[in-house]
């Protein structure tokens, strides 16, 4: 009878091993989802994905959870530089390394980079990457992999319920999303969401509708009619995600001719000013507060 019972329990223990291993191993894949993400999947896996890349320094055009022509380069490139088979799919292996990468914090430096704008990205000091890199000068190349001091980095979160940054303008968001940079942004109301190129603008983001398909989802948050009126929006840019406004009305100059949008609108963010009177705008900030209360 006792063995039997030491056998019991033996059997027990084992299965209470299995799955717990079991259980573990699916929570810690469940990041990127349990099945290979590939060109033309999508959803919060793929976001997932994007947010993550974007970190660590590989451009996917975006995060907006479509796994597209930019993301797949951008995971051939991952696996080319980590000694993975460069064939595009992002399975066990790329998962595996993902998560490697991230736990020891490497970013590779990409052209325009500083290590005054990578010290803001990621919340931490140029004292500290030039210590954690044994960097002698400020000057650094495209290419090049920098350790972020891991005690100090923001990781991207993952967690289901979180909000856009409520940023400043002057000291965070100008820099994280750069003239020439492609944004997402997700109308609050509505939840539709389009591409927006930032041209210019020192006060403020002035931005245009990247395509006329673009331009044809912006009009549809107006009600087919563009209109001065601010909107709350999110704007998702280089992995970051923050609280904004917008107005509808096409003005001034532009840079793309082909979107069906004749010149540009404006962005606002927290503490931005107008170009014209260089004040704050008191409904663009109201704006810019209210969509950092919506839940991502």
């Amino acid at each position: 009878m006792k063995r039997l019972n030491f056998k019991f329990c033996a059997l027990l223990l084992l299965l209470t091993f299995v799955f717990t291993g079991f259980f573990t191993f699916t929570a810690l894949a469940g990041q990127y989802g349990d099945y290979n993400l590939r060109y033309g999947s999508r959803g919060t896996y793929v976001q997932n994905l994007q947010r993550d890349l974007t970190f660590l320094g590989y451009n996917t055009g975006g995060i907006d959870g479509i796994f597209g022509s930019k993301t797949y380069n951008a995971v051939i490139r991952f696996q080319k530089d980590n000694n993975l088979n460069p064939d595009g799919i992002v399975g066990k292996k790329t998962k595996g390394m993902l998560d490697k990468k991230l736990a020891e914090g490497t970013y590779v430096v990409k052209s325009g980079d500083t290590l005054y704008k990578i010290a803001l990205k990621y919340g931490t000091s140029i004292a500290s990457i030039k210590q954690a890199n044994n960097l002698k000068s400020d000057i650094i190349y495209p290419g090049r992999k920098l350790i972020i001091p891991v005690s100090e980095i923001k990781l991207p979160s993952r967690a289901g319920l979180r909000y856009p940054e409520a940023a400043d303008w002057w000291t965070v968001v100008q820099y994280a999303f750069p003239r020439g940079s492609v944004a997402t942004v997700t109308d609050v109301e509505t939840g539709i969401s389009y591409k927006v190129l930032r041209k210019g603008g020192t006060n403020h983001a002035d931005c245009e509708p990247l395509t006329a398909a673009d331009t044809a989802k912006m009009k549809k948050i107006y009600g087919g009619q563009w209109s001065w009126a601010r909107r709350a929006i999110i704007v998702s840019v280089n992995g970051r995600v923050f609280a904004a406004s917008q107005n509808g009305m096409p003005h001034g100059s532009q840079t793309i001719y082909n979107n069906n949008f004749n010149g540009h609108f404006c962005i606002h963010f927290k503490n931005s000013r107008t170009h014209g009177t260089n004040r704050v705008d008191e409904a663009h900030q109201a704006a810019v507060m209210r969509a950092a209360s919506y839940r991502i």
